[in-house]
């Protein structure tokens, strides 16, 4: 049989329909950096920028059943980011903790009111980043609040750079889940939220 690396993108799929695991872990090696770039290219914020590309193939993941994606992942993809940046930016125009996080991540710019974001909000992060796993937890903060990329995380921890991805989806798939579900709030703002803190 051969390789995963080898296999095309509809082979692929066709495997994470199942809930292949290593498959899903080829194709985010395959579409991640493409996919970071472009909304890059959107929000000129590193941090928000991988945080959207981490949602993008969560929803993928939730949605990997539906035929609509079956045969043109690589579409699928681009169109998902394209959306979720322009709605994070549409978001922004009147949300005012949104707005603040993506100037606060322009180069020269800094607004003083980040510091009054709801403590509620950050007390909430808080309690959701302490429910994790404990290796979930200190990967999550390698990684997100001290923004260590995964091949630094993975040496320091002695693990693979696959785990440290691995750990960082589950991450932002709790964090995603417990911002709609408990706070009633979209994940994009809660990303906002995030960024604004670090």
């Amino acid at each position: 049989m051969a390789t995963l690396h080898a296999l095309t993108d509809a082979e692929l799929t066709d495997l994470i329909k199942s809930g292949d695991g290593s498959a899903f872990a080829e194709l985010y090696e395959r579409y991640h950096d493409p996919i970071y770039r472009f909304i890059r290219k959107y929000l000129r914020s590193d941090e928000l920028s991988e945080d959207i590309c981490q949602n993008v193939f969560i929803k993928f993941w939730e949605q990997r059943e539906q035929p609509v994606i079956i045969r043109e992942i690589s579409a699928w993809l681009f169109t998902i980011a394209k959306r979720q940046a322009l709605d994070f930016l549409k978001r922004a125009s009147v949300e005012q903790t949104a707005m603040g996080a993506i100037l606060a991540a322009y180069p020269g710019n800094h607004n003083t009111e980040d510091d009054h974001i709801s403590k509620d909000y950050l007390q909430f992060i808080d309690r959701v980043l302490d429910s994790l796993p404990e290796q979930t937890k200190l990967i999550f903060q390698l990684c997100r609040q001290q923004h260590k990329s995964y091949d630094e995380a993975a040496e320091l921890l002695g693990i693979s750079r696959h785990t440290v991805k691995k750990h960082m989806m589950r991450s932002m798939k709790v964090l995603k889940d417990a911002a709609e579900n408990e706070l009633g709030i979209s994940f994009m703002l809660l990303l906002a939220i995030l960024a604004a803190r670090s």
